[in-house]
């Protein structure tokens, strides 16, 4: 497994973990919790996809932008159509961000 991989499986378990968090004190901070793993995870895989498939700079350079304008999109649907506990999906968000951060051993 890539090292981008294995990033989005550690958002997605950190992810998990604040949605029970967040479960335990408010459900509207749990389905807040949900939608920010939502809008980590689906930008975050499109890159491990293409970054599997490509080793051009450039072409990762793009799909790197790509996929901050395609998180920010997601986010601004989230704030502005689904009503979101903003405690739940900015906490959330934030853990799910510094998971980029972890150390991943190589296997």
């Amino acid at each position: 497994m890539s090292h981008a991989g294995r990033v989005i499986v550690v958002q997605a378990l950190l992810g998990f973990v604040c949605i029970t968090a967040f479960f335990v004190l408010d459900a509207a901070s749990s389905r807040s919790a949900l939608l920010a793993l939502f809008c980590t995870i689906i930008p975050s895989a499109y890159y491990a996809w293409v970054q599997a498939r490509t080793l051009n700079a450039m072409r990762l350079l793009a799909h790197g932008v790509l996929r901050s304008l395609f998180t920010v999109s997601l986010i601004t649907i989230c704030i502005v159509r689904l009503n979101i506990d903003p405690l739940g999906f900015f906490v959330t968000f934030t853990v799910l961000q510094l998971s980029y951060l972890a150390p991943v051993k190589q296997a």
